[in-house]
């Protein structure tokens, strides 16, 4: 007589959704696990975030966080990847007519900041990165490989590593005092001033002459 297979399913695996429904479904509970995990990792940091709290955030079961996500450290690692329309809109912009990529970059960043839920996570991933050693590797990886990169390769001289970090770290500084911190005059202004304001700047950066590097001093005579 055949032996009879068990057909018993694990209780945590009955509790867990089918991987065949509706993919909106799936999408939507993931979402709701990141942004609970955004929210706790910017404001406790890696350490003070459990997976309990970001399932009761974000009222789920606490399987359910591991079944998307495997770990905390996978669920750190997925919190802080920057949407795929935040560096598409980027590279889009950074490949704009020469004479008007200045003020192209510019508009980008302030309307990808001014979206309210692109801006949250902006924030929360800028947030979690300066005080998390791993976010930080990982938000300057994305940085490094997608925007500088495509800033840098629509130029053509020498300088035109130079000239991304440059353009880089003043659309990143006007954010932060901007939209993260809120600090000063550059908060108060209305969009079209940012724009009047910034934009010669980071054209200049782009197009204009940089000063030449110091050459270093010469040794000293024997």
């Amino acid at each position: 007589m055949a032996t009879r297979k068990s057909s018993a399913v694990p209780a945590r695996e009955r509790d867990l959704p089918p991987r065949r429904g509706p993919k909106a479904a799936r999408g939507e509970v993931a979402e709701r696990i990141l942004t609970a995990a955004r929210t706790s990792f910017a404001t406790r940091g890696y350490a003070g975030t459990t997976l309990h709290d970001v399932a009761a955030a974000a009222s789920v079961d606490r399987a359910l966080v591991t079944y998307y996500f495997t770990s905390k450290a996978g669920l750190l690692a997925a919190a802080i990847e920057p949407p795929g329309s935040f560096i598409e809109d980027a590279i889009r912009a950074s490949s704009a007519p020469l004479r008007q990529r200045g003020r192209a970059l510019t508009e980008n960043m302030l309307t990808q900041w001014e979206t309210p839920g692109l801006a949250e996570v902006l924030r929360s991933i800028i947030l979690t990165a300066a005080h998390e050693p791993a976010a930080m590797q990982r938000l300057r990886g994305v940085f490094t490989g997608s925007l500088l990169a495509a800033v840098a390769g629509h130029l053509d001289d020498d300088e035109r590593t130079l000239r991304a970090g440059l353009v880089a770290s003043q659309l990143i500084g006007v954010a932060m005092a901007r939209y993260v911190w809120g600090v000063g005059a550059l908060a108060e202004l209305d969009r079209d001033q940012v724009v009047r304001y910034v934009a010669p700047t980071i054209q200049r950066y782009l197009t204009g002459r940089l000063p030449a590097s110091p050459q270093p001093p010469a040794a000293p005579a024997p």
